[in-house]
């Protein structure tokens, strides 16, 4: 088996050093050891398709699952080929929104609201290029967990109510720190449509029914038994957790964050992390001087960034000294247009907070 993988490292590299500046390969944080060790950049999601924008690369690989790579091939110009080495790596939760149940919940809720003029959509950047692009054409933005209190600020200066999807979790954590009260912020069940559709009148925040099946995994029990058996560690966990595992942390962030806590905190220092377990385990191994280890027992992995294998990575790279593109990902123009404007709002809501 080390033969095995010793053989496709040393063709991965091989590839790599044919193609030189032509190629550039992306792996996200969650991504397996072995990925991530042969990629240029490793980062999050959006950190990564703004490297694939700023590259002068002929080819794109992004090791992550697919919404990502959507969204490099958004950004990226038109010469640039964007590719994936698992078309069927997807996300749980960019699984739960799709147009169709958007445009249908945009219609429901227009019977109580008038929806061009009262309600502004929002996108998490955990969506597909369709859903961005909806967002984008009603004048909505995206955000990622870095930047969601910003843009949902920018929306909410912009519009009376904002539609934030597809993650309830992220949206109420973000309008809790805003001051929004919780008789403002309302869930839409797409499976389960209300009868009743008064309530969103008095709504400044309606949630999407959505989560993250990694970070909806650690519950407040597990911050109570941290606080018992491990007397002294700190609590930092992804906004993408449950309200009640937020409230009981001492530090929130997205995965940049997490990262840069813990690398910039003294040494001696401890702390449960609750995110995604192979990023966990890597800062461990690389912050040897503290004490790194899972707010969850057991500790939560992503079913679909474990997908990708060097094996995957090796096939989509012999493939493109012959011409061939494997796991190529195009989105048509009227998708990839109205998606640029839903991230272009996002860089100009960060850019108006300051």
């Amino acid at each position: 088996m080390m033969e095995k993988v010793g053989g496709l490292k040393a063709r991965i590299e091989e590839t790599k050093r044919r193609l030189g500046e032509k190629l550039l390969i992306l792996a996200h944080h969650y991504q397996r050891d072995e990925i991530v060790e042969l990629a240029d950049f490793r980062g999050d999601s959006l950190e990564l398709s703004r490297r694939a924008a700023e590259s002068d690369a002929r080819w794109i690989v992004f090791c992550g699952v697919h919404f990502m790579a959507e969204t490099a091939a958004i950004l990226v110009r038109p010469a640039q080929r964007v590719l994936i080495p698992r078309e069927d790596a997807g996300c749980f939760l960019a699984h739960s929104v799709d147009p169709v149940q958007l445009r249908d919940a945009w219609k429901q809720l227009s019977q109580v609201l008038d929806v061009e003029r009262e309600l502004l959509p929002v996108a998490y950047v955990n969506t597909s290029a369709a859903v961005k692009a909806f967002v984008g054409a009603r004048g909505g933005a995206c955000c990622t967990s870095s930047s969601a209190r910003q843009v949902l600020a920018w929306a909410l200066e912009r519009s009376p109510r904002v539609f934030f999807l597809p993650d309830q979790y992220l949206g109420r954590n973000t309008a809790r720190s805003l001051g929004i009260p919780e008789e403002e912020i309302v869930l839409w069940d797409p499976h389960h449509p209300p009868a009743d559709l008064s309530r969103y009148r008095q709504a400044r925040v309606i949630l999407w029914r959505g989560a993250c099946n990694v970070h909806v995994r650690f519950l407040p029990q597990d911050v109570d038994r941290v606080r018992r058996e491990h007397p002294g560690a700190q609590v930092v966990v992804h906004p993408e957790c449950r309200p009640e595992v937020v409230a009981r942390a001492d530090e929130v962030g997205s995965t940049s964050y997490i990262i840069r806590t813990v690398q910039n905190s003294p040494s001696g220092s401890s702390w449960a992390v609750g995110t995604e377990q192979r990023l966990v385990a890597r800062l461990a191994a690389e912050n040897p001087d503290k004490t790194v280890f899972s707010l969850g027992d057991p500790p939560p992995y992503c079913a679909y960034m474990s997908l990708t294998r060097l094996a995957d990575l090796a096939e989509v790279l012999a493939g493109l000294p012959l011409g061939e593109e494997r796991g190529l990902v195009e989105v048509p123009e009227e998708v990839r247009a109205g998606a640029a404007s839903a991230l272009n709002r996002m860089w100009e809501a960060i850019g108006a907070g300051g």
